[in-house]
């Protein structure tokens, strides 16, 4: 008797603990992820996303949907140069920022490790829409007659470029539960293909922190 009573009560708290990942559980959720690199002492890059997504689960622990997003990444370069043998010297300054939305449908499976923690693996893909503005800045300075520095000098120019590309991605993640309503998500998007229309295909498997996603989710 003692067993029975014990047997059902692992049963009902295993099922309460996941409820949220069974058929008919609708789910909302918001991810947001950045980085901040220094590639050389002269540049650095500073990006960020944020991810929303909704879905439904058509069974048990698996969820399919629509997802969207928003990145956007600045890298700027700085650099005071001289000139050999000469007195005059030059300073430039270049940036470039890229801003893109995606939007797509996603799916995602859950394998549960606990009453608290689970695994799961999404799929993404969808059109992506991009822009990126590239600004550059050059002063020079020198003597009149240096034939580097001509006396000093300004000059300027911006261009920009947009692209629509077709995209897929790969992302393993961990779940927690502080309740049957809400995970707290950890995801690293380790696997990401790029198709664009106009220059050809990418692909880019890294496992790192500026892949890496920390997000929210509700069940309800």
């Amino acid at each position: 008797m003692k067993a029975t009573s014990l047997l059902l009560l692992v049963m009902l708290i295993a099922s309460s603990a996941f409820a949220q990942l069974q058929s008919g559980t609708k789910f909302a959720g918001i991810g947001a992820g950045g980085s901040f690199k220094k590639p050389d002492a002269s540049s650095k890059v500073f990006a960020y996303e944020v991810r929303p997504l909704v879905g439904y689960f058509i069974t048990d622990n698996l969820v399919v949907g629509l997802h969207g997003g928003y990145f956007r990444s600045v890298q700027k370069q700085e650099q005071m140069l001289g000139s050999p043998g000469y007195s005059s010297h030059y300073y430039t300054e270049n940036e470039i920022v890229m801003r893109s939305f995606n939007a797509g449908p996603m799916a995602r499976y859950y394998y549960s490790l606990s009453n608290k923690f689970a695994l799961f693996a999404e799929s993404t893909t969808g059109f992506q829409s991009s822009k990126t503005k590239t600004e550059k800045f050059y002063t020079s300075y020198g003597q009149p007659g240096d034939p580097w520095g001509s006396g000093g000098g300004e000059t300027s120019s911006t261009s920009e470029m947009k692209e629509v590309s077709l995209y897929a991605t790969i992302s393993p993640g961990l779940v927690f539960f502080p309740s049957t309503k809400t995970g707290i998500e950890l995801k690293v998007n380790i696997l990401n293909y790029l198709h664009g229309f106009d220059r050809g295909s990418h692909v880019e498997a890294n496992l790192s922190l500026s892949k890496t996603n920390l997000g929210i989710g509700f069940y309800f």
